[in-house]
């Protein structure tokens, strides 16, 4: 049987905040909102461009065009280092579900004339060029991810299986545990998990805990043996992680010591500093995600540990407040206000007060007024301001044209602002809860959201057209001759 758009979700977790059919309704809508974004971008950069005169540089900072030579470092060295480096980050730092079809169980040629590969391939592109060019909302579905695996790990907990861990919360919500129901109906599907027909796999502890019921009494589950069963089915690659943890601290290392030596920084990587920390950051969050796992777990339970609690409909579960933190017992006292922070601020916002109703819709499909979305919406905000900083950070960067100056700083500042506009609005729907007020503010929020699209994509234009007016300074590597005896990844 073919796997459909409708069957494979775009990634099931992905679900929860806009379905696939919506999606596929609005495909025109979609389609037309991107080529307008890219129109509209190219439009704006071309007219203030055209109207503008020929920037006066300062004598004493002479500027270079495109270099392919200077005796130090070239353009492509510099264009080179950055991209490698963030597409290093995204690649080992984006976290997939569990595919729904058995695609990449064929041989590779076998495999390239499967509809279900292309369909996956798009979904994982789809992800890895939000890393590259809206890492912002990465961090935002890593943070809905997380948020939902600590209070599953909470949930879980209170009803039996006291081992329950966050690794297998997030294992459960990627689809990667299922009963042998789930299972044996996938199999007879032809091999989609979730396809038409077929059981939908459990994306949760608690949708877990309710299809085991449905056939066994709710005894326990053997949960160090499901982690060590996970551990020997992720495919991490270690040396991996590590070259991309090297190649970022030699980035990062690059760019401090040339601000040490007072030596110009390209604005490419001035920004590239702020996609490698908002990858760090959505990194952090999948931390404990199980990486490339391809096939699924079969859970089963066993009756000879102690028996998990049955659901109950009407109950609630109420996460207790966090215990005063102690003292350090070894006299460290910098710790202590560190574990205050955590106590009084962190853990009440990863693990806020939460309907069951909230609670439950979350793993499914996340709700306007849920405390999900309005958190989440905050740290979109935070994530899209450290971006809109970055830009900021290069406030007097200068092109061959006078107006390109003055563009970079409207759409700069159009970076911190939308995003604070947007998150006043989705909170603002939420307190109010009113469904034509809604529509109102999600039209609202929906056009600023473009316009932020538009001021992103005339800033990437900008980028590329920086390379013809750099300072001289910026290929200059004589002040960090150490540097060059640092292997670097281009």
């Amino acid at each position: 049987m073919a796997l459909t758009i409708h069957d494979i979700g775009i990634v099931p977790s992905v679900e929860r905040f806009v379905s696939t059919n919506y999606l596929l309704r609005h495909f025109r809508i979609l389609g037309f909102l991107i080529i307008f974004t890219l129109v509209a971008s190219t439009a704006i950069y071309l007219v203030l461009l055209h109207y503008g005169r020929p920037t006066q540089f300062s004598s004493s900072e002479p500027r270079v065009g495109f270099q392919a030579d200077s005796g130090g470092r070239a353009s492509m060295d510099i264009i080179s280092a950055c991209a490698s480096t963030l597409l290093t980050c995204v690649y080992s730092s984006v976290h997939f579900d569990v595919p729904r079809s058995h695609a990449h169980r064929l041989s590779f040629l076998r495999k390239v004339r499967t509809r279900d590969y292309w369909l996956e391939l798009w979904a994982k592109i789809t992800f890895w060029l939000l890393g590259v060019f809206s890492p912002e909302m990465l961090v935002l579905h890593a943070f809905y991810e997380h948020m939902i695996a600590r209070r599953d790990v909470a949930w879980m907990r209170a009803h039996g299986h006291a081992e329950w861990t966050l690794t297998l919360a997030f294992a459960a919500d990627m689809g990667a545990l299922t009963t042998e129901a789930a299972a044996d109906a996938a199999e007879a599907n032809g091999g989609i998990a979730g396809g038409t027909g077929a059981a939908r796999p459990p994306h949760s502890g608690f949708a877990l805990h309710e299809q085991l019921l449905r056939h066994h009494d709710p005894g326990a589950l053997d949960c160090a043996a499901l982690e060590h069963e996970l551990a020997d089915r992720t495919k991490a690659d270690v040396l991996f992680k590590i070259l991309t943890a090297l190649q970022i601290a030699r980035f990062f290392a690059g760019t401090v010591a040339r601000a040490a030596v007072r030596l110009p920084i390209a604005p490419l990587e001035t920004i590239t500093c702020a996609y490698v920390a908002c990858t760090l950051v959505y990194y952090g969050l999948w931390l404990q995600k199980p990486y490339g796992v391809n096939e699924q777990i079969i859970v089963r339970v066993r009756p000879t540990l102690p028996r998990a609690r049955r659901i109950q409909p009407d109950a609630v579960l109420t996460i207790e407040e966090p215990a005063a933190p102690k003292p350090d017992p070894k006299g460290r006292w910098w710790v202590t206000p560190f574990r205050v922070f955590w106590a009084k601020a962190c853990v009440p916002f990863l693990e806020p007060p939460m309907s069951e109703t909230d609670r439950l819709h979350g793993s499914e499909r996340m709700w306007q007024s849920s405390p999900y979305l309005t958190q989440g919406s905050m740290v979109a905000a935070g994530a899209s301001i450290v971006v809109g900083l970055a830009h900021l950070a290069c406030w007097n960067v200068e092109f061959p044209n006078s107006n390109g100056q003055v563009l970079w700083r409207a759409c700069s500042i159009a970076l911190i602002v939308l995003p604070i506009a947007v998150t006043v609005i989705i909170l603002g729907a939420a307190v109010i809860d009113r469904r034509w007020v809604t529509e109102v503010m999600n039209k609202m929020a929906l056009t600023m959201i473009v316009v932020y699209c538009i001021a992103r994509a005339v800033l990437l234009i900008l980028l590329g057209h920086s390379f013809q007016s750099l300072p001289k300074g910026v290929y200059d590597t004589r002040s960090i001759p150490w540097l060059s005896y640092i292997p670097f990844i281009h």
